[in-house]
């Protein structure tokens, strides 16, 4: 495993002559080079190989509608972003005021990441085990950009951590993106296939870092972002948020036994475990069991609402004698379903 630190100065630099840069701006890029550690080839050929046909198969999930959370994948021109572990507001007026998404907003971080990816990071002591909780993959095809920006400092502990995949690029500091260029990069830094560049201090918290269309050297570039979450990040509250109260309402009304509109299934609630029998065939003056424990599910509480299965109840799908689930993936899910209070609950 090689690992090299970029050169400000050197083949990379593709600014003004040396010459016409201001004092501070050398003094700039040098700071961004002594904080910047580069890993090259971290990841043999053949690990890369393996790496993107995953990221192959993830990008065919996305496109089914396979993954579970409403939240995992933001699709633009030129790019598409998947959102693994803690997602977070961002984008044009984000900036500064950026907020962790609700969790179960978007899907755990996949077991192949975790293998693949993050494991060998930590097997070299780059990482503490369990540290990385939010995984951001950007996938950028012909004519994509990441548009300069500041990993928010309220949000993400630091180092900041991105692996390179398919084609190469050049992740640029301190530059514009205005037509004109009118500001060059203070530092550029090569990201090979295969490597994890590691920003920490001044390249990570004093100076933007982005990519413009023509730093990607190739078709497409995937980058895995990792981070860790700060303990007290801030959390987006969407409207509708439940207050303790509100919560606690939703769930005292589903306690009790239901069923399905058409009697087939029923459901017993107690507390946040939720019993599931299917109806049998046998005949109980034979001693036949009328019923079948066929699955137990959990209620989980979310700031929304209650969710189970594949569905989300809120206040208004509370009612005395029904209960109206929405579906918790209406990327999945077309539409609801709906549980009968049984006689006599």
């Amino acid at each position: 495993m090689e690992v090299i630190g970029g050169d400000a100065l050197g083949p990379l630099w593709d600014g003004p002559p040396r010459e016409a840069m201001s004092q501070d701006r050398r003094e700039l890029a040098a700071k961004i080079a002594m904080s910047l550690k580069l890993f090259a080839k971290f990841y043999g050929s053949q690990e890369c190989d393996q790496i993107e046909a995953w990221l192959d198969e993830m990008v065919l999930r996305g496109e089914a509608g396979l993954f579970e959370a409403p939240r995992t994948v933001d699709v633009v021109s030129h790019r598409t972003k998947y959102f693994f572990g803690n997602g977070y507001t961002y984008g044009q007026g984000c900036q500064g005021k950026e907020e962790l998404l609700p969790l179960g907003s978007v899907d755990a971080i996949p077991l192949w990441l975790t293998t693949l990816v993050i494991q060998p990071l930590v097997s070299k002591g780059i990482l503490p085990q369990g540290w990385v909780d939010s995984v951001v993959v950007n996938d950028y095809r012909s004519g994509g950009s990441i548009v300069s920006h500041v990993d928010p400092l309220h949000l993400f502990a630091r180092p900041i951590l991105t692996a390179t995949f398919f084609c190469p690029a050049k992740l640029v500091f301190g530059a514009s993106f205005d037509p004109a260029r009118t500001v060059p990069p203070a530092y550029s830094q090569m990201l090979p296939r295969g490597s994890v560049l590691v920003l920490d201090g001044t390249s990570a918290n004093d100076v933007t870092h982005g990519m413009r269309p023509e730093d990607l050297f190739g078709a497409r570039r995937v980058s895995i972002v990792l981070r860790h979450v700060l303990d007290h990040a801030p959390t987006y509250l969407p409207p509708g948020t439940l207050n303790p109260r509100e919560r606690s309402r939703l769930i005292r009304g589903v306690q009790g036994r239901w069923r399905d509109p058409a009697s087939k299934t029923f459901f017993i609630v107690r507390q946040l475990s939720v019993a599931v029998l299917s109806v049998l065939r046998g005949d109980p003056d034979e001693g036949e069991e009328p019923f079948s424990h066929s699955a137990t599910w959990r209620l989980t509480p979310r700031e929304d609402g209650l969710v189970c299965n594949t569905g989300l109840l809120d206040l208004d799908g509370l009612f005395p004698q029904r209960l109206q689930w929405k579906p918790l993936n209406p990327n999945h899910e077309k539409i609801g379903f709906t549980w009968i209070r049984l006689h006599g609950d």
